[in-house]
């Protein structure tokens, strides 16, 4: 190599070094800030798809949990980790009187929806709820619960809560049923004194997935148990007593 060009290829190869120096630094930082936010969101119960979308905007004009969407797969990701009993739940109001919510021995099912004050996926179901967003008819009322007030700001919750639904604070009932997010949905029903379902979810839409998925689960097992109440009084599923329609004369 001519001795002239030496030092011209050796501040070049320098230079190489350095940008490929910076570029690495560069996207070390990016891999490690990307890290950090989603370590952020998964604090406040955010969680994304398989296709990396963000779901944890929930407009106040959601659609009817009726209308049983496909399940989403940021559901269920984390679960509770109460005895799975139903517990009544004691405390106060925003205002600062004192509330009980009785659930055992109801004739009717309660959604309780697990929420803060500061969680920003929260937001969107106070927005929803305040606006009158309508409950599934396979619920009869929804009472939201937040921590104590030790833990939670009563002024904040005042310019946040609806009117329509109850709001408790109760920092012993989310212990009582082990809730590990927020926000997170649990369905009561008081007649049978059961957990009907549970479960994370960032939207409206998610929540109506997990009820029907819960009536699904309840159906499901009600059908078990009577095939199993029939086998044990020696009728089978065809057995033609269980279908009087068809047996002789029974259309004259």
């Amino acid at each position: 190599m001519d001795a002239r060009k030496a030092p011209i290829v050796i501040v070049a190869v320098s230079a190489l070094a350095v940008v490929v120096i910076i570029l690495t630094v560069l996207v070390l930082g990016l891999l490690r800030s990307h890290g950090e936010m989603l370590r952020a969101f998964n604090e406040l119960g955010v969680t994304f798809g398989h296709d990396g979308a963000d779901t944890s905007s929930a407009s106040t004009l959601l659609p009817d949990p009726e209308r049983k969407p496909v399940p989403h797969a940021s559901e269920r990701v984390v679960e509770s980790s109460g005895d799975g009993s139903v517990h009544d739940i004691s405390g106060t109001t925003p205002r600062g009187g004192s509330l009980v919510v009785g659930l055992t021995n109801r004739n009717e099912r309660t959604l309780l929806a697990f929420l803060t004050s500061g969680c920003t996926t929260c937001k969107g179901f106070w927005d929803a709820f305040r606006n009158d967003a309508a409950l599934p008819r396979s619920v009869d009322r929804l009472v939201i619960v937040t921590r104590s007030n030790d833990e939670e700001s009563p002024a904040a919750l005042m310019n946040m809560a609806p009117d329509r639904h109850s709001v408790v604070m109760s920092s012993d009932a989310w212990n009582d049923y082990g809730i590990p997010v927020s926000p997170y949905f649990v369905l009561v029903d008081g007649p049978s004194n059961t957990i009907e379902g549970e479960g994370a979810a960032s939207t409206w839409t998610q929540v109506g997935s997990l009820l029907s998925r819960a009536e699904a689960d309840v159906e499901a097992e009600n059908e078990r148990r009577i095939d199993a109440d029939l086998k044990a009084a020696g009728i089978s599923p065809n057995d033609p007593t269980l279908y009087p329609h068809d047996l002789p004369g029974a259309g004259s």
